[in-house]
């Protein structure tokens, strides 16, 4: 059977409600829907017949929408303050995980171990800006979220992790900002960027 509060849910979604009070709200509704539903057929009514009926009580969703769409401070962070939430953040992110590795390579280096620091910290410095690319574009596909903003954040994480480079010393690591690696940016943005907007485009027109 068909959910009637799906048309609900996306719109919501579309319009900032955070996924848990949508989820929460359409809950609470498709319950109600139940007991209604329940309430008329005890009344004589087919089950067809008593869910129709159940369902003009209840209204469209349109109608439903308004209680959630009326009150601002229902709208989640990401919707009210986009900027933050899908570029500063990551970069961020990205940053303080470029501090914490120069960190463990120069303790692992101090300990005797810093042979092993390269093997070990070279690919955690390309999985993550792929972990945080990606947390951005699952947060934000799971939004229904517009695409300018995750796209930009997106993409200033790769260049920035394309761009900041870890030099090894004995005592020491040096980090450096130099000009974005073409050929990673690009492998990037094929595993992160492209199917993020493939999915997005899916999700906007279904």
């Amino acid at each position: 059977m068909r959910d009637p509060h799906s048309a609900l849910g996306e719109e919501l979604l579309r319009a900032g409600i955070s996924p848990a009070r949508v989820a929460r709200y359409t809950a609470e509704l498709d319950e109600h829907l139940a007991d209604l539903t329940d309430e008329l057929a005890a009344t004589g009514l087919s089950p067809t017949e008593a869910r129709a009926a159940a369902l003009s009580r209840l209204g469209d969703h349109k109608t439903l929408a308004v209680s959630m769409l009326s009150q601002p401070g229902l709208r989640s962070l990401p919707s009210r303050v986009p900027a933050l939430t899908w570029l500063m953040l990551p970069l961020l992110a990205q940053l303080g995980v470029i501090a914490l590795l120069a960190v463990l390579l120069v303790a692992a280096g101090r300990h005797g171990l810093a042979p092993m620091g390269p093997a070990i910290v070279g690919p955690l410095l390309l999985l993550a800006p792929l972990v945080i690319a990606w947390s951005i574009a699952a947060s934000a596909l799971r939004r229904r979220a517009g695409v300018g903003w995750p796209l930009a954040g997106m993409l200033a994480t790769l260049v920035a992790a394309t761009a900041l480079d870890l030099a090894i010393g004995p005592d020491a690591v040096a980090v450096s900002l130099g000009g974005p690696a073409p050929d990673v940016l690009a492998l990037y943005a094929l595993a992160t960027i492209a199917p993020f907007l493939l999915l997005h485009r899916h999700l906007r027109v279904r």
